[in-house]
């Protein structure tokens, strides 16, 4: 008579612990990095995966007003802007700063680097939102950026600026409006 051998306890035991390592490690190399754009062990960059966090909104149109002339904008005095901050890229390095605004704010800016151009991407975040999402206003490689924004949904809005340079970068930035800084992220 034939009969199935019947697993042990013990080998059940082992076979769940190796199960809950390996999805442990599926999690932290494949998932996080191509779901959120988190990357601890940098292999998802590495592969290729961040970039599938990366969603970009293409179909809606931006709703920014571009200011051709930055020197005359910020040009304007000191007290009639809200803030102005100067942020350091170090070199090869990049770094987000970001703001909190509601829905429909009128949000102005100006920025300017010593003539640096730097990579950078003017985008927000819907507040609550778990998937990783975000909507860029302008993406651009360029030493200076200006313009009115009409923001589109509550949450936080800013700048993620990339130096390739070999020297650090100031960014001298002027803005305007109803908001709340989050700062550097």
């Amino acid at each position: 008579m034939n009969t199935i051998p019947q697993p042990s306890t013990g080998s059940l035991v082992l076979s769940f612990v190796f199960s809950i390592i390996l999805a442990s490690i599926i999690l932290v190399i494949a998932v996080l990095p191509a779901e959120y754009n988190i990357d601890p062990t940098g292999l998802g960059e590495k592969m290729g995966l961040t970039v599938l966090a990366k969603v970009v909104d293409t179909t809606a149109k931006a709703n920014i007003v571009d200011c051709s002339d930055v020197d005359a904008l910020s040009n304007k005095s000191v007290s009639q802007w809200n803030n102005t901050v100067s942020i350091t890229i170090p070199a090869h390095k990049g770094l987000e700063y970001k703001f909190y605004i509601d829905k429909g704010e009128a949000f102005e800016f100006v920025w300017k680097t010593n003539g640096t151009k730097l990579y950078f991407d003017f985008h927000g975040e819907p507040q609550g939102d778990t998937t990783g999402y975000f909507k860029s206003f302008k993406e651009s490689t360029d030493n200076q950026s200006s313009g009115t924004l009409s923001v589109p949904f509550t949450g936080s809005h800013g700048w993620y600026w990339e130096n390739k340079s070999n020297q650090a970068v100031v960014v001298n930035l002027k803005t305007r409006g109803s908001y709340r800084i989050l700062g550097l992220r």
